[in-house]
């Protein structure tokens, strides 16, 4: 069980003799291995981090002491600063972490052997060695929908962009919003439409191209990428594909899902990634039939890569200990743990896919394993100044989409020096 600060002592222990009271002397237990980990997690995130670790704590005697912060990157600087950091810590963008690595404030993860495809260690991996690990993954490239509504203007589901664009016609011609977005979310505001423009590079231009925008070597002003930001605006500008037009995109939260399930209004479709699973089980009455589903982001010509995404930890304590919870926490035992608590999938291929325990996100978690080609989420691993701008310029577009050139004009100011 994980305590924010267990602490043991040994207490002097006196044995009574007849009437007499003789002290015993005192004996000191070894002192605790602990490794203090911080991360995003909380609510229901912590508690299953908590039921992962437990095992684990019980075998090795090795406390884990948990703190979970929503700002866990602008902590984990303030405690570098300080000279205070963790044993580990664990961060959803990868890009954070390059600053640590250059001022060697990491330590390497040698010793630390996760089963991973060699597509899931690669975000970790700084001029071929490995500073961080993917703990949790999380399936981007997905649409989620409602059954009912797609169902009554008699559409499959689509396989193409072309596809979606014409469904998305459909629903507007008769009378119900195609699509839930909103891009508020606290101070990264503007992440879910860098999920839509990494999603339209991937599927329209391939990995080669992706990976070259994200490294910093493609212009944000080359074809490729203007036409991703174009594309998405053919939906997000036109006031009635998105709920409430393009002011209320700028001003709701992420999360649409409820909305998805409201048989009296709504709408049809949600692209989020597949963290959101627990959402719209949890909005679900038990026993009753299920009203979402889930498709890939369709492609253009070819199936694409899909997106995905992931937490990531990264050790700025080089103790045993806290190698063990690595190498524990990166192992198919406490993946298949942590996939059982619906609030993650795994990188492993060898979590068997009876430990999800919904068909959502059982199938889910098969297409992650099976997936053709993989690319992590480029603007996490874009650098911290490069991501902060691409979050602004979403926003900036949403507000006048006449504005793109100028808007890929200050990424590319960015890109000069971010890199």
């Amino acid at each position: 069980m994980i305590t924010g600060g267990r602490r043991r002592a040994a207490f002097g222990v006196l044995l009574l003799i007849g009437a007499a009271l003789t002290p015993v002397a005192c004996t000191t237990a070894p002192p605790a291995r602990v490794v203090n980990v911080l991360g995003t997690w909380e609510d229901a995130e912590q508690r299953a981090f908590e039921d992962v670790v437990a095992p684990f704590e019980r075998e090795t005697g090795i406390d884990v002491r948990y703190k979970g912060t929503r700002d866990v990157a602008a902590v984990v600087a303030a405690r570098v600063e300080e000279g205070d950091p963790p044993e580990i810590a664990v961060l959803s963008s990868p890009g954070d972490l390059l600053h640590y690595v250059k001022t060697n404030k990491l330590a390497p993860l040698d010793g630390v052997h996760p089963q991973y495809a060699p597509e899931w260690l690669a975000p970790g991996q700084v001029n071929g060695r490995q500073v961080a690990v993917v703990l949790k993954a999380a399936l981007k490239s997905t649409i989620w929908y409602n059954r009912a509504k797609l169902d009554s203007i008699h559409e499959p589901v689509p396989t193409t962009w072309e596809q979606l664009k014409s469904t998305t016609a459909k629903l507007r011609a008769a009378g119900t919003t195609p699509w839930c977005m909103g891009l508020a979310s606290s101070s990264t505001s503007g992440w879910p439409g860098t999920d839509w423009i990494e999603d339209l590079v991937l599927a329209r231009s391939g990995p080669d191209i992706y990976d070259a925008w994200v490294r910093g070597t493609l212009p944000w002003e080359a074809p490729e990428i203007k036409s991703a930001w174009q594309s998405w605006g053919e939906l997000v500008t036109n006031q009635d594909s998105v709920r409430g037009g393009p002011i209320n995109v700028l001003l709701s939260g992420f999360d649409k899902s409820e909305q998805v399930l409201d048989a009296r209004g709504g709408c049809v479709f949600d692209h989020q990634g597949s963290f959101v699973a627990g959402t719209y089980a949890g909005r679900t009455p038990p026993g009753a039939a299920r009203g979402y589903d889930t498709f890939a982001f369709p492609g253009f010509d070819t199936p694409p890569a899909r997106e995905v995404a992931g937490d990531v930890a990264a050790m700025f304590h080089p103790t045993p200990a806290a190698r063990d919870l690595l190498n524990y926490l990166t192992g198919t035992r406490a993946q298949a743990l942590w996939v059982k608590s619906g609030t993650a999938l795994s990188p492993d291929r060898n979590v068997p896919p009876d430990a999800y325990q919904d068909e959502v996100t059982r199938r889910l978690g098969t297409e992650l394993a099976g997936a053709r080609s993989i690319r992590f989420d480029g603007s996490d691993l874009m650098p911290t100044t490069m991501r902060s701008a691409f979050q602004r310029a979403v926003s900036a577009y949403v507000s006048d989409p006449s504005a793109l050139d100028r808007i890929l004009d200050d990424l590319e100011r960015v890109r000069a020096t971010a890199y």
